[in-house]
């Protein structure tokens, strides 16, 4: 004996697409509203004074991005600690 026969298929097909349409027609209303027009411009952050600290940090860093500054302070972190010098050396090749 079956579990579900062909009619029940059917109902369940028929109110998971009445679903998913009503779904999508709230997404698009969603953001029909999120794009419209009067929404308050976004404004720019106020420039933020660099202190000392803020130049003696970018002094440091130079052009590092932020992978390059994560593996130089893995790469410290695992010199301090005395850690495996073929994966400290992978490390420092890495950074080249």
């Amino acid at each position: 004996m079956p579990l579900y026969d062909e009619s029940r298929m059917n109902k369940m097909r028929q109110d998971a697409i009445r679903r998913s349409q009503e779904m999508h027609s709230r997404a698009a209303n969603f953001t029909k509203d999120y794009n419209r027009a009067d929404y308050p411009a976004t404004q720019s952050a106020p420039p933020v004074s660099k202190t000392s600290a803020g130049n003696l940090l970018s002094d440091i860093t130079g052009s590092l991005d932020g992978d390059r500054l994560l593996i130089g302070a893995l790469l410290l972190l695992m010199l301090k600690e005395g850690k495996d010098m073929r994966l400290i050396l992978a490390l420092g090749y890495i950074l080249l």
